[in-house]
């Protein structure tokens, strides 16, 4: 027999509330004095057609690039010697660039067909969701929060069973916030996969999620130094962080509610969690 959550979930069915996150967790500090609060508004789309219609656009896109490509280029240099107004001989050189289509028209049409037909696939699957998380620094008109920016993460869903649902995707995000009383600026940046693990359980369902940020890599090209940022006045120093978070939290679907608590970690191993509280109303 399927869970209440179970058939909430695979529902067609939007949720509009707020968010709030505090602690160590995804948006905590790397430098160990402090973390800031971030508050913000929240939207989830379940059986819509959002994820379907931007990850479907992208592997058009991404299609038509490749069907239209070059088989093969090359570049040939010429020289000439030339004298110029003042009457002084420079040495011009020249790059030209030739590129080769081998393919035949009907073969391109074939992989630009292949990717509109990925495309129309991923934008008619109903069993994707959309998640948009917008921070503030005014929440509600209070003047809570300590952050601003935005996550999106594009999901689609396989339903195991009934007892187990998997969700994976792609996301970005980008998120600057101010620890409270410090004139440091943490700066989270996102691009990446994230995955869920759901159990459904009546109206509950525990979820464990996993967001791979693949600008993790950025570390290399990062300044050693510090960056120095001026943020509404203030000089602050920036704390670049890319963490690859691991959430576990519980979920209530209560009729037209759905509320959620968690704990949240990105650097379990110096022992910084944080919570994660979320709160909308189901249409």
């Amino acid at each position: 027999m399927q869970s209440h959550a179970y058939s909430g979930l695979r529902w067609v069915g939007y949720t509009v509330g707020a968010s709030i996150r505090g602690g160590g967790g995804l948006y905590g500090s790397s430098l160990g004095q402090g973390n800031p609060l971030v508050t913000g508004y929240r939207f989830v789309e379940r059986g819509g057609f959002i994820s379907g219609l931007v990850v479907g656009g992208i592997f058009y896109l991404l299609g038509a690039t490749v069907a239209s490509m070059p088989d093969s280029a090359s570049m040939t240099t010429t020289t000439d010697t030339r004298t110029n107004q003042y009457g002084q001989r420079e040495v011009v050189t020249t790059n030209h660039y030739t590129a080769t289509y081998d393919r035949s028209p009907e073969a391109r049409q074939a992989a630009l067909d292949a990717a509109e037909a990925s495309a129309k696939g991923l934008v008619a699957y109903r069993q994707q969701s959309f998640e948009l998380d917008v921070y503030t620094r005014d929440w509600f008109g209070s003047q809570l929060g300590d952050a601003r920016g935005y996550r999106m993460n594009f999901l689609f869903t396989v339903y195991t069973a009934k007892r187990f649902i998997i969700e994976g995707g792609f996301g970005f995000g980008d998120v600057s916030a101010i620890i409270p009383g410090k004139d440091i600026l943490v700066e989270e940046k996102f691009i990446g996969i994230p995955i869920r693990f759901i159990v459904p359980w009546g109206p509950l369902y525990a979820q464990a999620a996993l967001d791979l940020n693949f600008r993790g890599l950025d570390f290399g090209a990062l300044s050693e130094e510090g960056e120095v940022r001026n943020v509404d006045g203030r000089s602050m120093t920036v704390d670049p962080v890319r963490p690859i978070p691991l959430t576990l939290s519980v979920h209530a679907m209560l009729w037209r509610l759905n509320l959620s608590v968690g704990v949240e970690t990105a650097r379990p191993w110096t022992g910084q969690f944080g919570y994660v509280a979320t709160a909308g109303a189901r249409f």
